[in-house]
């Protein structure tokens, strides 16, 4: 009889980081309909955020306590890079805010919560330390309501 090891049961899906991954609409006939993914090179990270303006309704009749309501929302994706040199989807990059274009872009999620929008790139800027790595930091606003699309394909492939 072989001896054999018991697997640990997955309790419950999680998403890892890593499997996170920012991509650029770029390349031979990309269009905003027929999207031809670009991978961002280097990737440490790809955080998004959400958030909303506060809209105070506090009055003399609020018992005192605040009252709020949600007002215009916006969105950001903040990724670092190690600097690539050669990433023509990173140079677009640059391209793109020195004319002060939007970029179409995609946060994708491996078996998870894809988010696609415009973007302005508000910030984009480089660290080089003697004993580090060159980091490249991009900020990107969205323009409008993101699209998310659950358990999205690998645009990869």
């Amino acid at each position: 009889m072989a001896a054999t090891r018991p697997l640990k049961a997955a309790e419950e899906a999680k998403l890892l980081g890593k499997n996170v991954l920012v991509f650029l609409n770029y390349g031979e006939s990309a269009t905003e309909a027929v999207p031809v993914w670009a991978l961002l090179g280097g990737q440490r990270s790809a955080d998004f955020s959400s958030s909303a303006d506060e809209i105070d309704l506090t009055d003399k009749t609020s018992g005192g306590y605040g009252d709020a309501e949600q007002g215009v929302k916006s969105t950001e994706i903040s990724t670092e890079l190690i600097v690539k040199p050669n990433d023509s989807a990173v140079a677009e990059l640059y391209k793109a805010h020195d004319n002060g274009e939007a970029v179409d872009i995609l946060r994708w999620a491996k078996n998870g919560r894809s988010i696609r929008n415009w973007y302005a790139i508000t910030e984009i800027s480089e660290s080089a330390a003697y004993d580090d790595a060159a980091i490249l930091t991009l900020t990107l606003k969205g323009c409008g309501a993101p699209k998310f699309v659950e358990d999205m394909a690998d645009p990869r492939v």
